[in-house]
């Protein structure tokens, strides 16, 4: 596709800093430079850990902050990064003329919608819960569809004007291409993958290896852990699985997820939308424990996907504590037929070309 000036075509995509909203959009680029067409990112600060495995011809930072935050000096602030971030989002516009925006929520989406609805730039909004975020329904009256995740989508707006559609949720080649992976035979050594997001690593990091260390000593020999960790907990988790035997992995963050989730035989995760894909499209097991101040509880929404489909185990984050953890843990990891049932079920709800069905949409509307 080419635009009106005879280049090809471009799409400017906007994500908040996390996997949740990197991932997908993600996964779209990599698509729309399949077809031809140019990426533009705007993301924040946080996004550019991501930066070096996005497939974007530019990225542009944009200021965002959260318009719901306590006290008038710091709503001054967050109104104020919300207008550098819309004329950082304008001169970008003006400066690539893109075909059509696609929003995944975060805070930066909201600028960059904004400018695209002030420049007449078709948008559309893709979410990846089950229950529409809030910047997704700041800026879903407007768009020209409202792509969809999993089978429902709670509290989206009454007046949005534009499709409403279910496309799943789509899946970054790195994944894509382990999807369906055998499951690893569990009889003997189990690997043990563990990661939850930057805010959930601090819970896992004082509930995880306390509720393994209580494992019976045969169990713990078997075990090997992968687990995401703030650097400032490190030593501290690392010291608790040395006493109890366990060998371990730790860091802030993993590079090579794809693998690792690949050779899980058991995933302790938090619900993001992303989580819960991957491991539906990988076909894993897991216990999930949704993060409690999430807004609107979107994550005990995706969750119960996964474990309606037979999948995931899900402990509420009220509910977790290493008793709890250790007593889930020696019921899983001493059922390997359990496991591997759980890991076929897992696949069951994997996404079928929601990546091209995105696709397809965004083509189908751009101007």
């Amino acid at each position: 596709m080419v635009d009106i000036e005879g280049r090809r075509a471009l799409i400017a995509l906007a994500a908040g800093g996390t996997g949740g909203h990197m991932f997908p959009a993600e996964a779209l680029a990599e698509e729309m430079k399949r077809r031809g067409w140019r990426v533009l990112l705007f993301t924040d600060d946080r996004g550019m850990r991501f930066g070096d495995s996005f497939p974007a011809d530019e990225i542009v930072t944009l200021q965002a902050a959260n318009p719901n935050v306590p006290g008038a000096r710091a709503k001054v602030g967050a109104a104020f990064a919300m207008t550098g971030g819309i004329i950082t989002a304008l001169q970008a516009y003006r400066r690539h003329k893109p075909s059509i925006a696609v929003g995944f929520g975060g805070y930066p989406s909201a600028p960059a919608m904004a400018g695209a609805r002030i420049m007449k730039v078709p948008y559309g909004v893709h979410e990846q819960n089950a229950v529409i975020g809030r910047v997704n329904r700041l800026v879903a009256p407007q768009a020209r569809f409202v792509a969809h995740a999993f089978p429902m989508l709670e509290r989206l707006p009454a007046r949005v004007r534009g499709e409403v559609i279910e496309t799943g949720n789509p899946v970054r080649d790195a994944i894509r291409a382990v999807a369906g992976s055998p499951y690893p035979d569990a009889s003997d050594r189990l690997n043990l993958l563990v990661f939850g997001g930057s805010q959930g690593a601090s819970l896992f990091s004082r509930i995880v290896p306390d509720a393994l260390a209580a494992l019976p000593a045969e169990l713990r020999q078997r075990i090997s852990v992968t687990q995401q960790v703030r650097d400032e907990e490190k030593d501290q988790v690392a010291a608790t699985y040395q006493g109890a035997g366990i060998e371990a992995d730790l860091a802030p963050f993993f590079k090579d997820i794809p693998a690792r989730l690949t050779a899980a035989h058991l995933v302790i995760a938090r619900a993001g939308a992303s989580s819960v894909t991957e491991l539906a499209t990988v076909g894993r097991p897991s216990i999930l424990v949704p993060l409690g101040i999430a807004m609107d509880d979107h994550q005990t929404g995706n969750a119960s996907v996964l474990v309606a489909a037979g999948g995931a185990d899900m402990i509420p984050e009220r509910q977790f504590d290493a008793n709890v953890l250790s007593a889930r843990l020696g019921e899983l990891l001493t059922d390997p037929g359990r496991l591997a049932q759980m890991a076929a079920a897992a696949s069951t709800i994997a996404p079928d070309q929601a990546v091209s069905r995105l696709a397809d949409i965004v083509t189908r509307l751009a101007r």
